[in-house]
């Protein structure tokens, strides 16, 4: 019997990955989204002063709207020589209202942001992608998993952005040695295995899915 899990976000390049990440898990899911039980205008803010607790809040927001365990994450883009930025899109944003550009003037924007931030480190430095997941249970029990993918960002861009997770135009994988947005399937795979450990860990604590 399939076990139901509902993702606590509205990004829909979230959602297609984490779909794909948990059908290689090896565990039967079935995956459920805010936009089917009409919860698409929640919208907490993350006040939380770590990624794990940002992930908590926006588990927690939609806490009792579902009888299902609910799946949330968060995440910090790490570069060496500049720290743990816990909000990228926010950071590269500024002030500007993301309301009111359109997904591509976003895409743009982020690209731009950090690919000032590699010409700044002569056009290559390390970085990771960092993420959080956190699970909680009907009966308010929560577990937590970390997640560490790293990468070298670059200035340059090695191919077409994808409006959702633009900045794999600009780093290479670790794992791989291949640009991001240049990888097979397999390779992305191979590169994301941090992130699957990461969920499958966190929906294999016991009283989960034993």
């Amino acid at each position: 019997m399939k076990k139901k899990i509902f993702l606590a976000t509205h990004n829909e390049g979230k959602i297609e990955r984490f779909k794909n990440l948990l059908s290689h898990t090896g565990l039967e899911v079935e995956i459920h989204t805010p936009e089917e039980f009409g919860l698409e205008n929640i919208d907490p803010e993350e006040i939380g002063k770590t990624l794990a607790e940002n992930a908590a809040i926006k588990a927690r927001a939609h806490f009792g709207k579902v009888d299902m365990p609910i799946l949330a994450n968060d995440t910090g883009f790490w570069v060496d020589g500049e720290g743990l930025v816990d909000a990228p899109k926010r950071k590269a944003l500024g002030k500007t209202d993301e309301k009111r550009l359109t997904k591509d003037e976003v895409s743009r924007s982020l690209i731009e942001f950090w690919k000032k931030i590699a010409e700044k480190h002569n056009g290559k430095v390390d970085a990771a992608w960092i993420e959080v997941f956190v699970l909680l249970n009907p009966d308010g029990s929560m577990h937590t998993a970390e997640s560490k993918r790293e990468v070298i960002l670059t200035d340059q861009i090695f191919g077409e952005a994808h409006v959702q997770m633009p900045i794999r135009v600009l780093y290479i994988s670790k794992a791989t040695n291949k640009p991001a947005i240049q990888q097979t399937a397999e390779e992305e795979l191979l590169e994301m295995k941090p992130v699957t450990d990461a969920i499958l860990k966190v929906l294999t604590e016991e009283r989960n899915f034993s």
